[in-house]
Parts: C-alpha cells; structure tokens; sequence
C-alpha cells in the first residue's frame, strides 16, 4: 500500500525528476490533512494559503447564489486543489471547497512553497507544470460548456467521469451539469436502457 509520501513523489515525478534530497526538502514542508464529510477545506471569506494535492476523497467546490448552491468543480484522488483566484490575489473566497467523503489531502502553504521554488530549480518546472495542466483543463472545461448542448454534456460526463458518477450525489453532479435534477434522472434513465440494449455494461449510481 502506498504511503502518502509515495503518492506525493509519484505526483511530482510525472513533471520532472527530482532528486531525493529535493524529493525529501519538499516532503519536509508538507502536512497531512483530514477531512469528514461536509466538512469545508476553504469556506466563503477565507483567504486561501495553501495548495493541497487529494489522496483520497472527493470535495466539492461550489458558490451561493441566493438560496442556490452553484457546483463548479469536483476534486479527487491524484487532482490538486487550491482556490486560486484567493491565493494568488490574497483576497477572499468567493467558493466554499467541501468533503463530499471522507478525504486526505496533502497540504503546503504558500510561503514555504515559495521559499522551495526560490531554492530548487525543479520544482519550480514541477509547477510552472502542474499550473498548465490546471489552466487547460480549465480552458477545455469552459469549451465544453459552450460547444455542447446539456444532453451532450452529460453523456461525456458519463463516458469520461465514471468515478464521479458512481461517487457523487445525484442533485450535486446535476448542478455541476447545469441541469434540474429531475432531467438528470431522466438522462440517466435514458442512458441505462440505451446501455441495456446495446449490451455495453453499465452501473447506476
């Protein structure tokens, strides 16, 4: 079973070999955190400090609008999480990042990830990395929204997200999707019969 230093040099090492000395200069700036269900990573007002990378778990990132939960984005095993426009600005979260199960998270503050990128040229293409993946995804993310229809949406979601299908609530996945919850159980029924009569396996949530 992998420890959680394993799953951190396991991450890091896809952008760039860093060294073990590195490896461990790095190691020695991370803390572990543990979170239960519905409980907030970053909540509205908070001014984000750190940058965390899942071990386990998904969490939610949503904003309020009115008497409305809006989901945005969705955070598990292997995804790094951060409130970046509170980080980078130094103002307050307008989003609040909630457990959705119980989650594990490394975690490093800004000031000494700083400090770490000053002093290890690696790192610093390790993030300049991990920071190109985020903003693509991002990008690719806000195409989808205006390129497909919502039944087009859902079916990719479907094809692409699997875990999250299976992991997270009905009326959570539909916010995220931009659809009632009503539709979502309707496009998930219609998706089921589709499956079944095409004999392709499929799993309801």
């Amino acid at each position: 079973m992998n420890t959680n230093a394993d799953v951190l040099k396991d991450y890091l090492m896809r952008f760039y070999p860093l060294t073990e000395d590195e490896l461990a200069r790095f190691q020695s700036k991370v803390v572990v955190k543990e979170l239960k269900p519905k409980e907030r990573l970053i909540d509205e007002g908070d001014v984000e400090s750190h940058v965390y990378l899942i071990v386990k778990g998904i969490l939610r990132k949503f904003f309020r609008k009115e008497e409305q939960e809006i989901v945005t984005k969705f955070y598990k095993e292997m995804d790094v999480c951060h409130g970046a426009v509170s980080y980078f600005t130094g103002l307050p979260s307008a989003f609040v990042i909630e457990a959705l199960e119980p989650v594990v998270c490394l975690a490093i503050h800004r000031d000494e990830l700083d400090a770490l990128l000053d002093e290890i040229p690696g790192l610093e293409k390790v993030f300049r990395s991990v920071l190109a993946e985020l903003y693509v995804k991002q990008y690719n993310d806000r195409m989808d929204q205006m390129r497909y229809s919502k039944k087009e949406r859902f079916l990719n979601f479907c094809e692409n997200e699997p875990e999250l299908l299976r992991r997270v609530p009905q009326k959570q996945l539909a916010s995220y999707l931009e659809i009632a919850p009503e539709t979502f159980c309707r496009m998930k029924h219609v998706r089921y019969k589709m499956a079944k009569e095409s004999r392709v396996p499929y799993s309801e949530n």
